[in-house]
């Protein structure tokens, strides 16, 4: 609101202006102004726009922050130079790894160890020794007619605790599997199996993996991600997978007995390429088989 001069100093007619009387008005005429400047900026709550400013695109600083710290902690294992690889390896054989990590890589290496489970494929039941298995949560124990066997067969899937086993959304994810809720479980198992063994992994035997008569019946059903959203399955479905290394083996006592993973050689040969050779394997005898093959998990890192 104007502030009303005439309030300032009077002036009678005749009345002679002196300077003192000049000054006097001038400094009132200041200290108002000082005044009302005062007021307007402690009645002022925030500068116009303020509070946007103080936002990107509709967040705040902090919220800005956890969208890129989670943003970075998904790019940190290709940024970094983080390999997980599957690899067989035979007797004698080099095996070949082209890493493109432009450095020499820390190399930790787990033998995928086997574990007995019952494979389904359409109204087969099967007891077999495999690497990878597809099962859901309510198979933590399978009790099934096998083929061939007149008593059904009982099999233990999660005999440790905690189990040996990894999510199915987690692993569509990691391996950059794209799906939709119309996408089919068959389907999903299908392309995710190609892109866990695609170069440079090495191509699994089929008899190394298989999945459970409940993901069989699913499969055959032809169930969409949102059939098994909407029932509550999505969070049960699981790979089952068992690395394994030793560490400080001091002695074996047990025949059987051997450390995890054995008679590997690795080879730097340029900062782009290294390569495994599985020197030598273990002989058969009456009690076991000859093992001339090796599965391993090879984890590199820069």
């Amino acid at each position: 609101m104007p502030y009303d001069l005439k309030t300032v100093v009077t002036f009678e007619p005749g009345q002679l202006i002196t300077a003192e009387s000049m000054n006097a008005m001038q400094d009132k005429i200041l200290a108002a102004i000082e005044a009302q400047i005062a007021a307007a900026i402690e009645a002022l709550a925030e500068v116009p726009g303020a509070e946007n400013a103080q936002k990107l695109g509709g967040a705040t600083a902090e919220e800005l922050l956890d969208r890129f710290m989670e943003r970075a902690m998904q790019e940190i294992p290709g940024r970094t130079g983080y390999r997980k690889l599957f690899k067989v390896l035979e007797v004698g054989k080099v095996n070949l790894v082209r890493h493109e990590l432009a450095a020499h890589p820390l190399v930790d290496l787990y033998e995928l160890m086997p574990f007995t489970v019952i494979c389904a494929h359409d109204d087969l039941r099967e007891v077999h020794d495999v690497r990878f298995y597809l099962y859901h949560s309510s198979e933590r124990r399978i009790r099934a007619t096998v083929e061939g066997e007149d008593q059904p067969r009982s099999v233990v899937i999660e005999d440790d605790d905690p189990p040996f086993r990894i999510a199915l959304a987690t692993l569509l994810d990691l391996y950059d599997v794209p799906y939709t809720d119309s996408s089919s479980l068959g389907d999903l198992e299908t392309e995710l199996w190609k892109a866990m063994f695609a170069d440079p992994n090495d191509d699994v035997d089929a008899e190394q993996l298989c999945h459970s008569p409940w993901y069989e019946r699913c499969c055959r059903e032809e169930r969409r991600v949102s059939d098994l959203k909407e029932r509550g399955d999505w969070d049960d479905l699981w790979l089952k997978v068992k690395p394994q290394k030793t560490d400080n083996l001091i002695s074996v006592t047990d025949i059987f007995a051997r450390p995890s993973p054995y008679n590997v050689l690795v080879d730097h040969r340029d900062l782009d390429t290294l390569t495994l050779t599985f020197t030598h394997g273990r002989p058969g005898n009456d009690n076991r088989l000859p093992e001339d093959t090796l599965h391993l998990m090879v984890l590199l890192k820069v």
